[in-house]
């Protein structure tokens, strides 16, 4: 099964045609019986200023044995050879080897047939009498590769993110719903049964003080109050709770730092693993950025709580320069990275922490292995002041 992005599905750091500097070696395999022909070309190839390491075959058959056995990444082949013509050749590397760019170099009165091999797919034509811009022509296929790979990524990049992003906006409704449904059953059982029973016992009150007799004494009336007082408690802590699931109001309170610290420290109480902080002291964050950074911490100590059954975890905040760094890891049981960016990432939660991080011009890098953990650094470059 043939990639559906040649381009892309090629290690693009370790592709010679992507190098910018021009560094990396480039092998071009030269389709040429001629050994003057092909002498010719090699000193052609010198000229150049990248490396070439050239390898000539004089056959069809040659072409196609080396080319199925080696790494190639150019292919210059003359028109005429002794097993067929240049054209099957150019059919052949479309099937199997599209990403690999395919320049024809014709002999004295074959230039007419070079606009067919344009239409099948090839890259460029040379005529063996002007070889010598050869390098100049190199450099050529070389720029409308890397422009048609930029522009393949840059499709690609758009079509994971509109991926991403369709099922994180049906993730967040969901999760919309979900917290509708908790915050309303959490207001009729716990705050309109707190509230009843606030009200009923007002009602007794009220009942023993308008016929105070000696069976109804002001102690049980103090006792009745000492409850109620203790009941009012409970349902002032219950609204704070549900306030707190809807906005983390230490932020704006005392800050980012305590608001880490009131995270940690929520992780620590449930007593499955032990989290460490280490938050040094940090520049005033614009409230976006607090509230970001806070929600990303709480995700991934969620996802450590849940999923990763480590025993250890931290948390990181430093600063450097006007730039942050955010730090977190666990030693739990890793997670099997994908690496393929033709697929979106697959935690929706991961999504929604890269978008958070992506609004600020952050940088999230993830590192895990099976059963020695998991790490992600989110490095935000510029701090944008409150």
């Amino acid at each position: 099964m043939k990639p559906r992005n040649p381009f892309i599905s090629s290690n693009r750091r370790t592709h010679p045609l992507l190098d910018v500097e021009g560094k990396m070696p480039i092998n071009v395999l030269h389709l040429e019986d001629n050994e003057l022909d092909a002498l010719i070309f090699l000193r052609a190839s010198e000229r150049c200023s990248r490396k070439l390491n050239v390898t000539t075959v004089p056959t069809l058959a040659q072409f196609r044995e080396h080319l199925a056995e080696h790494q190639t990444h150019l292919i210059c082949a003359d028109h005429v050879l002794p097993d067929g013509f240049a054209s099957e050749a150019i059919v052949w590397v479309n099937e199997e080897h599209p990403e690999v760019p395919f320049i024809v170099i014709t002999g004295a009165g074959e230039e007419d047939v070079a606009a067919e091999y344009l239409r099948a797919g090839a890259a460029d034509y040379l005529s063996k009498r002007r070889l010598d811009i050869f390098p100049l022509a190199l450099e050529n296929v070389i720029d409308r590769y890397r422009n048609r790979a930029l522009r393949e990524l840059a499709e690609q990049e758009a079509l994971r993110i509109n991926e991403e992003l369709l099922a994180l906006i049906r993730h967040v409704e969901e999760e919309r719903d979900e917290e509708k449904r908790s915050l309303s059953r959490d207001i009729h059982d716990q705050l309109g049964q707190e509230l009843t029973a606030l009200k009923l016992g007002l009602f007794w009150i009220q009942g023993k003080l308008k016929a105070v007799d000696a069976t109804s004494t002001i102690q049980e009336i103090n006792d009745k109050i000492d409850d109620l007082v203790q009941l009012n408690t409970g349902t002032i802590q219950s609204v704070r709770n549900l306030a707190h699931s809807l906005r983390p109001v230490v932020l704006d309170q005392v800050g980012l730092s305590a608001g880490l610290e009131s995270l940690v420290r929520d992780f620590n109480s449930r007593g499955q693993c032990f989290c460490g902080l280490h938050c040094q002291e940090i520049p005033t964050l614009s409230e976006g950025m607090r509230t970001d950074i806070f929600r990303i911490v709480q995700e991934t100590l969620t996802n450590i709580s849940r999923h990763a059954e480590a025993s250890l975890a931290y948390v990181r905040l430093n600063a450097i320069d006007n730039a942050l760094l955010l730090e977190i890891g666990d030693n739990g049981i890793g997670m099997q990275l994908d690496n393929d960016i033709n697929k979106p990432m697959q935690s929706l939660g991961m999504v929604g922490m890269r978008e958070r991080a992506r609004n600020h011009q952050g940088e999230i890098t993830i590192e895990s292995e099976l059963n020695k953990g998991t790490s992600i650094s989110i490095f935000f470059p510029e701090v944008t002041p409150s």
